[in-house]
């Protein structure tokens, strides 16, 4: 079994908890400025996956959401608990596209191992990344495809 699968997450007040019950497609870790902003730190971590396989165990109705325009000019909803201030997930348009966990609201992040560094042209100065372990790019990559295959690849199956 996937190591994904069952592990459970939430916000620092446990307001908002979730079960993964599918296979993510990739994890990167992501230096715009959004997501330092989001994060309030040099970078912020996304796991990719399907929304049907993100099921909200307490919480979903309290949810409240804003959007956003990335540094990529697409408009993404970005979902956090409104009594902590946690940010459990990004998502945009259409429905079928898979939403972005905020990999750090996960409540084990031991087996977390990004495939990529993207939007490195944003990326604080003092940040070194071995980029001989990592993919890295400039800004967003324009096929994430192989990324995908990397990340399922690299994972280890439990």
């Amino acid at each position: 079994m996937h190591p994904a699968i069952g592990k459970t997450g939430g916000c620092q007040c446990n307001a908002i908890r979730y079960e993964l019950t599918g296979i993510p497609k990739m994890l990167y870790a992501c230096h715009c400025s959004d997501c330092q902003k989001q994060s309030a730190s040099a970078f912020g971590m996304s796991l990719l996956i399907s929304r049907g396989d993100v099921n909200f165990l307490q919480g979903q109705e309290r949810l409240k959401t804003w959007d956003t325009r990335g540094e990529d000019g697409a408009i993404k909803r970005c979902a956090f608990c409104p009594d902590c201030g946690t940010r459990i997930f990004h998502a945009s348009e259409p429905e079928d596209k898979p939403i972005s966990i905020k990999a750090g609201s996960l409540d084990d992040t031991r087996w977390l191992q990004p495939v990529a560094h993207i939007w490195l042209r944003s990326a604080q100065p003092w940040v070194e990344i071995d980029h001989r372990q990592f993919r890295c790019f400039a800004q967003e990559p324009d096929d994430e495809s192989a990324l995908a295959r990397l990340w399922l690849e690299q994972t280890p199956q439990a």
